[in-house]
């Protein structure tokens, strides 16, 4: 039997026992752990570019470079830099009291200095500010800081007794050059090795009175070692080649964020805090086999990105600060550089060890690193930065011990006790829980665990129900008064008899700070990859799903940002009783643009039995809605024209704009739906079937599987051109029947689309049907639930209006 649970129960799930804020002492009665767990997600500062996410991007799902850089750094453009000098503080040689550099050919020369081309060069201050040079033509060497170079017996030779700065460089440009031979080495003090760099060494002062080493060069020469220091050259053959175009996203942001850096005076950018730069090679002392840090498949990836970079707006603005890292993690971190916080489901490619991680830290550990809490006691995580599980990173905690608590930052404790991000969670006896609803990070919200769920495939018939509202954070109606957190889950039960198999429902993304997604499922599955309501920044979007119940009768609702949400209920599909389904081939049935606008805040009747083969007794129809044209943001109601109008909608409209919603409804007693537009717009409704006593089709509802995705190559390849038609196969797999299927219903997403459009679904015929199912804005992610016939070979038909990547997730068929 299903649990009956009171509406504030089904949406809080676990709950977390509530201890000391921050700036309380933890309970010191508790006994203190000698470690605790830490489960954490990427690696590194997790802003911009993920590199394991651009990788994923590129051989899982089919991006190009130019797809990966939109995606991560919304807000600039493609655009290009002259090959200009950069300046590159080495700091190896920081602290060192010279700068020595050797050639293996005998061919260096000091700019502005005549003499030489000498074998060796040391630079030395002797007063702050000021250089003396020796060089030596017979041996390239480097001399140890206490050799005295003064002494003729030590074959040194003065160069130049007193200069402000030092340029030293190959007597002929060489900076492109295959052989390292023809590079100037930089001698390493520290380690022995003599580092081979293109261009010229340069020795300055700081203006702080400190020694520092320039390597200065070309910045097309430069990015070439960035590349292959900062991802793997063994990228490019993955994906079946498509791994190249990893390496070419990670060329443009490397050249953009090191033209963007203004580090310090005398050098833009740095070597190793900066973007990691190694030079073209090194080798042990100034003799024996060369260590590339060059290669050809990074090379490649420069050269097919030559002088592009991203711009703050538009070709002509500043050059961006394309901060990137190893891992985000799933989601990357906020930040104030110009571009937002995005989704990265390109971050969990297969290898990505930094994703998803586990640490174990003893308490001893944490008391040294923070020795004025005596005794560790536990973490308390005050704040965190919102997005994805868990609440996302951590910005403010304390650590809490015996002797009082330190409040530090996520940021700060990662760094002293080396985990790999600030994206964190503490399992074990030192998790202590802060004051207040946001304890865990999803306010309470978490998924129930049922093992084995799927969805009931059971033959089911339909019985729509006046639509009524389940759940509105907003108000905190059937759940708190909250958001739902990224990365978190809202369990929900409808209160639905027990032979209910699946319900359908209008899902409706608030306003989210950033563009994300909702998925809904049975609680205790596996999490689908689809989604069923792409969320919009700043924007309301609604989308109709049918989704499967389990075991317990409840679903559970995901979101992957922040957002509030409201879920409407209008029908739910049952063993035991309700009507079967007609599909047919989609039929316009309204059309208020042949006519005057539907005033705002009028009812408009549509008559639907007697026309187009939809009988007397049909009992509810499978359509789709479209407003265009609404003179502001607004909504529309649809119910089968009781007096009273529900307090649900179906569809919320953006001013100018043309939107979409699937609707599957129940007719009034004479066979009629009324449709309710809160202001001025025009009105479509396109019927793609019916239900009622006399149809033939049960409904079989499924786990959603993906059988179309053109961005890689599923089912289709390759993007849709303007008004081209395809056909795809969506039945034969993810559960669907090879046989007996009459109609499919399935998610289908419009992507990568610069214009607004839309995307016609039909049986494959020969004359496409004028309607459309799914409308979408320029630059932005659309999708809508679609009940559709199929052809005799099982397929779907396919027509955008304009040139866009299309997804197909199939949830259940009826036969």
């Amino acid at each position: 039997m299903k649990r009956n649970r009171s509406w504030l129960a089904l949406a809080l799930g676990l709950t977390t026992m509530i201890l000391a804020p921050a700036t309380a002492m933890p309970d010191h009665a508790l006994a203190a752990p000698t470690s605790i767990i830490i489960d954490g997600h990427g690696y590194g500062h997790g802003v911009g570019l993920s590199q394991y996410g651009a990788f994923g991007y590129a051989v899982d799902f089919g991006w190009s470079s130019k797809q990966i850089l939109d995606h991560y750094f919304g807000g600039t453009v493609a655009a290009t830099a002259p090959n200009a000098d950069i300046t590159v503080r080495i700091s190896a040689l920081d602290g060192a009291t010279q700068t020595a550099v050797v050639h293996d050919k005998g061919a260096l020369i000091v700019d502005g200095i005549a003499g030489g081309p000498w074998r060796s060069l040391v630079v030395r201050e002797f007063a702050e500010g000021r250089y003396s040079v020796w060089g030596r033509v017979d041996l390239g060497t480097c001399p140890g800081a206490s050799l005295s170079l003064e002494d003729p017996a030590n074959g040194w030779t003065l160069v130049a007794p007193d200069l402000a700065a030092v340029t030293m460089r190959p007597q002929t440009d060489t900076v492109a050059s295959p052989d390292f031979g023809d590079l100037v080495g930089l001698c390493e003090p520290t380690t022995g090795r003599v580092r081979y760099y293109r261009g010229s060494i340069r020795a300055v002062n700081s203006g702080a009175g400190a020694n520092r080493t320039v390597s200065q060069l070309p910045v097309e020469q430069y990015i070439r070692s960035v590349v292959a220091g900062e991802v793997s050259w063994g990228w490019a053959s993955k994906g079946g080649g498509r791994g190249a175009q990893a390496l070419q996203a990670q060329a443009v942001a490397a050249r953009s964020y090191g033209l963007a850096e203004n580090r310090e005076s005398f050098a833009k950018t740095c070597d190793n805090v900066c973007q990691t730069y190694r030079g073209a090679a090194y080798r042990a002392g100034a003799t024996g086999p060369f260590v590339a840090q060059e290669f050809a498949e990074t090379d490649a990836a420069v050269v097919a990105t030559a002088g592009v970079v991203r711009r703050y707006g538009s070709e002509a603005g500043a050059i961006a600060y394309t901060m990137y890292s190893s891992s985000s993690g799933g989601f990357t971190a906020k930040t104030s550089l110009g571009f937002t916080a995005v989704i990265d489901e390109g971050d969990a490619v297969t290898g990505n060890a930094g994703h998803s991680w586990s640490a174990t830290l003893a308490g001893s550990t944490i008391e040294a690193a923070y020795p004025a809490i005596g005794t560790f006691m536990g973490i308390t995580v005050s704040s965190r930065e919102g997005n994805g599980e868990w609440g996302g990173r951590v910005l403010s905690m304390s650590v809490d011990g015996s002797a009082g608590s330190v409040a530090t930052t996520g940021s700060v404790f990662r760094s002293r006790l080396g985990l790999k991000s600030n994206w964190f969670q503490v399992r074990g006896a030192g998790a202590q829980a802060p004051a207040g609803p946001a304890s865990d990070g999803c306010d309470g919200r978490t998924t129930s665990s049922l093992a084995g769920v799927t969805a009931n495939s059971a033959a089911s018939a339909f019985s729509p129900i006046a639509p009524q509202r389940l759940i509105d954070t907003r108000i905190g109606w059937g759940t708190a008064q909250l958001p739902l957190r990224g990365g978190c889950t809202l369990e929900v039960d409808p209160q639905l008899p027990d032979d209910a198999t699946a319900v359908v429902i209008n899902v409706t993304a608030v306003e989210p700070d950033i563009s994300g997604y909702l998925t809904a499922y049975p609680c205790g599955a596996d999490r689908p990859l689809a989604s069923i309501v792409p969320a919009v920044a700043e924007r309301i979007v609604p989308g109709t799903a049918i989704v499967p119940l389990n075991g317990d009768g409840v679903f559970c609702v995901y979101a992957m940002a922040t957002t509030e949400i409201v879920i409407d209920l209008s029908g739910v599909y049952r063993t035991g009783e309700g009507d079967r389904f007609e599909p047919i081939v989609p039929q316009r049935r309204f059309d208020s643009r042949g006519g005057a606008v539907v005033q705002g805040g009028t009812v408009v009747r549509v008559p639907v039995v007697g026309i187009g083969g939809v009988p007397a007794s049909a009992t509810a129809i499978a359509a789709t809605v479209h407003s265009t044209d609404a003179d502001r943001d607004s909504f529309i109601t649809i119910w089968p024209c009781d007096p009273v109008r529900p307090t649900t909608s179906v569809l919320n409209t953006s001013s100018g704009a043309a939107v979409t919603n699937h609707i599957q409804v129940g007719l009034d007693g004479s066979g009629a739906v009324c449709m309710f537009a809160q202001y001025s717009m025009h009105l479509v409704l396109d019927i793609s079937g019916w239900f009622g006593p006399t149809a033939s089709s049960s409904y079989h509802a499924l786990m959603p599987s993906r059988v179309l995705d053109t961005r890689e190559g599923v089912g289709l390849a390759g993007p849709f051109t303007a008004g081209q038609n395809r056909a795809v196969a969506v039945v034969g797999a993810g559960g669907v029947p090879s046989t007996g299927v009459s109609a499919v219903a399935a998610e289908v997403t419009s992507t990568d689309a610069t214009r607004p459009g839309y995307i016609t679904v039909h049986p494959c015929l020969a004359q496409v049907p004028a309607v459309s199912m799914v409308r979408n804005f320029a630059d932005t992610v659309a999708a809508t639930t679609v009940t559709g016939v199929i052809d005799s070979a099982g397929r779907w038909c396919l027509q955008t209006s304009v040139a866009m990547h299309v997804v197909v997730d199939v949830s259940g068929y009826y036969d």
